[in-house]
């Protein structure tokens, strides 16, 4: 699968100056890592996402040379495990200046910070500095909710809002179900795989190496048809119609 979106997510209370400012510091760390990589001339980006919840961000980097769009992103994964562990990123001036400067919104308001790639989910945090697995855990498991912002451009991606959290999740789908990614769009479903937590929350980031997504039933959810022989009747036990009728002529 082609890597070409990048991600950037806030969580917490993200007030719109914050927000405006991650957005400014992202453009200026895209454009001075392209820069540095001499691919500035070879990568456009675009608007890829925007979601309310956790105030995701992703963009798309478009190009004739698919390596150059990856050695961008690829980077960008690189500084993110810099500033983790508390150290500089390996790049020229421009591009520590404006990863610093997106780690100086983290505040009471805004926790976390989320980098997000193809391959990997880098989070910071307010409070310390720590090692990757010591934040986000990956393991087999499924996430249940509404597939919403399918993508059938290069990035085979979609976005799940999770029944749980009622947040935007990040779903990675293998090349193999290209076209069966069309019939899950605007449709509840659990997405099988390996899911990526925080583990303060709990709350799922991402879905990758998806292995099934099975649609669900809009009255399957909630519904009183779901709770149908729940509970199996015993040998002479009265058919409910009748335990109603009893308890009206009580």
């Amino acid at each position: 699968m082609a890597k070409d979106t990048l991600t950037l997510a806030l969580n917490g209370e993200v007030p719109f100056d914050e927000y405006s400012d991650a957005i400014s510091h992202l453009r200026a760390l895209v454009n001075a890592l392209s820069v540095e990589l001499g691919v500035a001339d070879s990568v456009e980006w675009f608007i890829h996402d925007l979601h309310t919840g956790s105030a995701v961000s992703t963009i798309r980097g478009e190009s004739e040379k698919p390596e150059a769009t990856e050695r961008v992103i690829d980077a960008y994964t690189n500084v993110a495990r810099a500033l983790q562990v508390g150290n500089p990123p390996a790049y020229g001036v421009p591009v520590v200046r404006a990863a610093i400067a997106i780690t100086r919104i983290l505040n009471s308001r805004i926790t976390s910070i989320r980098f997000e790639t193809a391959d990997e989910d880098i989070v910071i945090t307010s409070t310390s500095t720590v090692a990757i697995s010591e934040t986000v855990r990956t393991a087999l498991g499924a996430v249940e909710g509404r597939v919403q912002t399918l993508t059938e451009r290069k990035s085979l991606r979609f976005i799940l809002y999770d029944d749980l959290h009622d947040r935007a999740v990040s779903c990675y789908v293998r090349e193999d179900q290209q076209e069966t990614m069309r019939d899950w769009w605007g449709k509840r479903a659990i997405v099988e795989g390996e899911v990526s937590r925080e583990i303060d929350s709990g709350s799922p980031i991402a879905v990758r190496k998806i292995t099934r997504v099975q649609t669900l039933s809009e009255v399957e959810r909630g519904s009183y048809l779901s709770a149908r022989a729940v509970a199996p009747m015993r040998p002479g036990s009265p058919l409910p119609e009748e335990v109603i009728r009893r308890l009206r002529d009580a």
